[in-house]
């Protein structure tokens, strides 16, 4: 029997593009911007049709300041900007609207949409199932098992578990070790100055992961690897770093998921989907698009 599959979407990437790539004076009926919602479900309507998935879940990121991983590291994502408030309306009207339609979505004040979409990933997999993991964020590579996907639908990159490897360097159970060596920029994890993401990769392909390659330091500085006893310097100089970098950069996958719930499309309430087609003033030829690809799916 051919497995099953399901779609696990990163949402707040596909709502933050459209927020800054849409006009503003795209307005719902009470004259608030709405270009971000619009875009967002074009792009939701444009993949349901494409693929008509039988489970999907959509993950929302709720809080950049009330993760587990402010707690271990207070300044993880300091670099970044709170939402706006116009855009947090927005982020709620995209979940509304996907609840209406009967489409599983989810978020948490503790766990970032990676970790539940990590915990999904891990339910989904025991259970037999292929994953496509619609993201464009590379930490999401680490949960790519040998017959899942990490897709970057907007670019149309879809790479599996080699793919990651010849993207990365290093096998996807590697990749948060990499990242806390070589940091991550973008979520504001320091790494080890001086020793970037081609070296750490080289490194794990070395000593396998972060674990012995702590544990065995010295061998460092004999290695073929260029400016070896530099790095063996570096890494033994910052080994901490490392050791609290690793504790933020893996993805979490334990977190409560509605299984009772499921990932399946279902009746949701048409009656809120309709007062939302108004509120969003969605012209007919929308809303006919929208029920007959619910009807088709669910």
């Amino acid at each position: 029997p051919i497995a099953p599959t399901a779609w696990l979407v990163d949402s707040s990437i596909y709502v933050f593009k459209s927020w800054y790539t849409l006009p503003d004076d795209l307005v719902d009926v009470d004259g608030r911007p709405v270009n971000a919602v619009l875009g967002f479900l074009k792009f939701v309507a444009d993949l349901l049709e494409r693929e008509q998935p039988k489970h999907i879940g959509f993950a929302f990121d709720e809080s950049l300041r009330s993760s587990f991983r402010n707690d271990i590291y207070p300044d993880y994502k300091a670099n970044r900007e709170p939402a706006p408030e116009a855009l947090k309306y927005q982020f709620q009207l995209c979940r509304q609207f996907l609840r209406a339609a009967g489409i599983a979505e989810f978020g948490s004040d503790c766990y970032e949409a990676d970790d539940l979409i990590g915990s999904w990933a891990t339910y989904l997999q025991n259970a037999g199932y292929i994953l496509h993991v619609i993201t464009g964020d590379k930490d999401l590579t680490q949960l790519i098992g040998v017959n899942d996907y990490w897709w970057e639908y907007s670019r149309n990159i879809k790479l599996d578990s080699e793919g990651v490897r010849k993207k990365h360097g290093v096998r996807p159970d590697q990749i948060a070790d990499l990242l806390a060596i070589a940091g991550d920029k973008v979520d504001n994890i320091p790494g080890v100055p001086g020793i970037g993401a081609t070296t750490a990769a080289k490194l794990l392909n070395k000593f396998n992961n972060i674990e012995n390659l702590l544990s065995r330091i010295p061998e460092i500085g004999h290695s073929k690897l260029r400016g070896a006893k530099r790095i063996q310097g570096l890494i033994a100089e910052h080994r901490e770093e490392i050791l609290l970098g690793r504790k933020i950069t893996g993805v979490y996958c334990d977190a409560d998921i509605d299984q009772n719930r499921g990932l399946t499309i279902n009746s949701g309430d048409p009656q809120a989907l309709d007062q939302l087609f108004d509120q969003l003033m969605y012209p007919d030829w929308i809303r006919r698009r929208w029920l007959n690809l619910l009807q088709g799916l669910a």
